[in-house]
Parts: structure tokens; sequence; C-alpha cells
């Protein structure tokens, strides 16, 4: 496969209040550690040289510092603010994109997905897709 840049821009603004809790869903618990690692771990695990946008709401950043401590090794993120709706906060991550890229985008507590499938889902983007590029 050749090398290509690859993003995944995670989508993460839910508040947690449907399920009654303080704490946003997406930095509780699954085996000691926020559902937002495992989703990004994920991501790295599939490609190492992996970018990472996060977007969240503002008002969930003081969650991010318990989400980087975490890791063994912290990823390198670019955190974005979430907009008002879904679509927004995802046109906020793909904002950030300023050159040709396979970009995911993916819901942060859909914690589950493999690494085999991130690697199986670049490789058929690269083998029937486009590059995403920014329309200017």
């Amino acid at each position: 496969m050749p090398d290509r840049k690859k993003i995944a821009v995670i989508v993460a603004g839910g508040s947690g209040l449907r399920m009654g809790s303080a704490v946003p869903k997406q930095f509780m618990e699954i085996g000691g550690k926020p559902v937002l690692h495992h989703t990004i771990n994920a991501f790295r695990n599939a490609y190492p040289d992996m970018q990472i946008v996060l977007v969240i709401p503002e008002a969930h950043r003081s969650f991010i510092a318990s989400l980087l401590v975490s890791f063994d090794t912290p990823p390198s993120l670019t955190i974005v603010h979430g907009g008002e709706t879904r679509f927004h906060s995802v046109k906020n991550g793909l904002a950030t994109i300023k050159e040709p890229a396979v970009v995911f985008v993916h819901d942060g507590v859909r914690a589950l997905i493999s690494p085999e499938l991130v690697r199986r889902c670049c490789e058929g983007a690269l083998a029937k897709g486009t590059l995403y590029q920014r329309l200017k």
C-alpha cells in the first residue's frame, strides 16, 4: 500500500444525559481506561503514523488531562471544539485537514473498532475511493 497521510477525525460530543451520568460517556471507563482511550488506540494500533483530530465540546476540555494520563505514551492530538450538531462537529474536524489524506470519521464512543477493520477500510478507500481534499 502506498504511504498516504491518514487522519482519524474522532467526534466525541455526547453529554451522557441519557445515561444519567455527570461524566460524559466518552470519558467513562471500560477496563480501567476511558472509552476514548480504546477508540484512539484502535486507530494508533492500525497505523502508528495516524494523525488524530479529537472533536469535543469546549465544556469537556477539562476531561482531556485524564484521558491523556490513561496512555503509557500519550498520543499527539489536535483538539477541535465541536459544533451545534454532529454535522457541525464533523465539519469543524474536517476543516483542520490541509492536504490530501485518507480520512476516517468515527464516533468516539464506538470503542470496539479493531485495528484490523481500520486497515481494511483504509485499503478499500485507497483501492476504490479518492483522497479527501478540501474544497476551496
